[in-house]
């Protein structure tokens, strides 16, 4: 989740209590370790969600963020260069010999709002999907403050995947950098390679705790901490800062359950956010029906059994997750069908009526859907897949890529702030606006034929994963192969995705048929609000979390 760090903000309670309904709406994760899938891969991923709403003529509309999808060649630097981070100004020495790496980062990266790199693969095959953000209680910072220019989501994987071979290589590299500049905000980290996945809660200025995911489990986690309780003393399954209990006994916030220390009541708030709650009850329903669970628990225990010991879960489940939008769960619909008022809020003004509307894992506000397919019997280079989805995740294509490969079609590059016909990022946007404007021309067309042709992807990916497990091709053969492959995918792609977006625009009203000029004027408005604090989602999650007069974190996405 992107956001900016600020401190000494003093609200009144009277200014807080007046936005009591605002919730946390933004990035949402999972993962399936390799027990749990038909073929034996591990499964992890996460929604990047840039919830920020623009007034334009009156009408307020979804905040556009384009992203593209990149590779980064293997770099050699000098002993005086630095990495910096553009958004808040960490800096760090640059490693001697840096490995090349895939990304999706911000188009706006090189403007003072970071890269925000999101998620990738390195040369080595270790993956990492960063972050997804989790707010410290206000006790806990009291202590261990969040350090302003210390380690953040804009810089992580740009910092990390370049200078890492394993993933707990990955994870203990965060955690020196920790230890020595501190961290800007409270994150939730996962980094994988072809034999373990490690999932990380950074939970304060300068504590941690990371685990080794068990092979057997499933988790769904959107933006607050989960660890429960954690033997910190399994030095080979768990990496941790030496103070976690301390500070938070030192805090007063330090909680056991059972008689033992629990790490997210100690460090995260007191009670879920209704956009939290509503996320992860929906994901637990969705891939475990029978779960032991309900909407109000307490608590939602981040490693998950499923109930059926036989079950086993796939990449279109996977899928499934990051599009739903509670049709497993009739008693509860997506906000984002509420009509926005004039200061851009969704509600009806009917309270009982608007009960039933809660904030869903597939909706307006992501801008990136990513999925990695972790496979071990692939050469150690390729890493895996990634299943890549530039957009708002309803109405739009996944793509498979491996890890391996040295460049990416053109469409992934447009660094443009309007509406762009030559960019992945937005016809894929203009595709899922149109059909979430015109249920009544286009109803659940467009999902039904982007999975059409995601089923044929899927079959296509099998078969190469197959070829390349055997192939014997030396790194440099089997890297040009599935470039070319990849290339040759996303053209044949993105030029269907052009001929929907055509014929689609042709059914529409006459008054809409110049949608382009629409979203390139919006986007010029979003791409001007972007640095300017708003008001209510500030306040809101300052209510949220409790940490009145000391810090809030303005959301930009994620």
């Amino acid at each position: 989740m992107k956001k900016k760090l600020q401190k000494g903000l003093c609200l009144s309670l009277t200014l807080l209590l007046a936005f009591q309904g605002l919730t946390v709406e933004a990035c949402s994760a999972f993962i399936i370790g390799k027990g749990l899938t038909e073929d034996g891969s591990t499964l992890y991923g996460r929604t990047e969600d840039y919830p920020f709403p623009v007034e334009m003529d009156g009408e307020v509309v979804t905040g556009y963020h384009n992203k593209n999808f990149i590779v980064t060649p293997a770099q050699t630097y000098s002993e005086n260069d630095r990495i910096e981070d553009e958004s808040n100004g960490f800096t760090y020495p640059r490693q001697a010999q840096e490995y090349k790496y895939i990304s999706a980062p911000d188009a706006s990266r090189g403007t003072g709002e970071g890269i925000f790199d999101a998620h990738g693969f390195n040369e080595h095959g270790v993956s990492m999907s960063a972050t997804v953000t989790a707010i410290p209680n206000e006790k806990v910072l009291s202590v261990d403050p969040l350090v302003k220019n210390g380690l953040a989501e804009a810089i992580m994987t740009s910092l990390i995947l370049p200078r890492v071979k394993t993933a707990r290589e990955g994870i203990e590299y965060v955690a020196k950098v920790i230890d020595e500049k501190g961290s800007a905000e409270g994150n939730i980290i996962m980094i994988a390679d072809q034999n373990e996945l490690w999932y990380m809660e950074i939970l304060s200025g300068h504590q941690y705790v990371a685990i080794k995911f068990p092979e057997d489990k499933y988790a769904v986690f959107p933006n607050t901490y989960f660890l429960g309780h954690v033997d910190l003393t399994d030095k080979e399954n768990v990496i941790a800062s030496k103070d976690v209990e301390k500070v938070a006994k030192e805090a007063g916030s330090y909680k056991e359950v059972g008689g033992k220390f629990h790490i997210a009541k100690s460090y995260g708030p007191e009670n879920y956010a209704e956009g939290d709650r509503s996320r992860v009850y929906a994901g637990i329903k969705l891939l475990d029906p029978d779960a032991d669970v309900t909407y109000d628990d307490e608590t939602f225990d981040l490693l998950r059994t499923p109930s059926d010991p036989n079950k086993k879960f796939s990449i279109k489940d996977a899928m499934a997750i990051q599009r739903n939008r509670f049709e497993h769960l009739p008693e509860f619909k997506p906000n984002d069908l509420l009509p926005r008022n004039e200061k851009g809020r969704r509600g009806s003004g009917d309270a009982k009526e608007e009960a039933v509307y809660k904030y869903p894992l597939g909706n307006e506000n992501v801008i990136d859907a990513h999925i990695y397919q972790i496979k071990p019997e692939l050469p150690k280079e390729f890493g895996g897949i990634v299943w890549l989805n530039l957009g708002t995740s309803r109405n739009t294509p996944y793509i498979p890529f491996y890890g391996n490969i040295t460049e990416t079609y053109k469409a992934f590059h447009p660094q443009t702030l309007e509406y762009d016909k030559t960019s992945w990022y937005w016809v894929a946007k203009h595709i899922d606006e149109m059909t979430m404007d015109h249920p009544e021309l286009f109803g659940t067309e467009t999902l039904k034929y982007f999975q059409g042709l995601e089923e044929g992807m899927i079959t296509h990916q099998a078969e190469q994963d197959k070829h390349y497990a055997t192939a014997n091709l030396s790194a440099e053969e089997a890297s040009q192969e599935v470039t070319e492959d990849s290339l040759k995918r996303s053209e044949e792609l993105f030029n269907k995705m052009g001929t929907l977006e055509e014929e689609m625009m042709a059914k529409l009203p006459k008054e809409e048929t110049k949608k382009e000029e629409h979203v390139q004027t919006a986007a010029k408005e979003t791409s001007k609000s972007a640095s300017k604090p708003s008001v209510a989602l500030i306040l809101g999650v300052v209510l949220v979390t409790g940490l009145l007069g000391y810090y809030f974190f303005r959301k930009r996405g994620n």
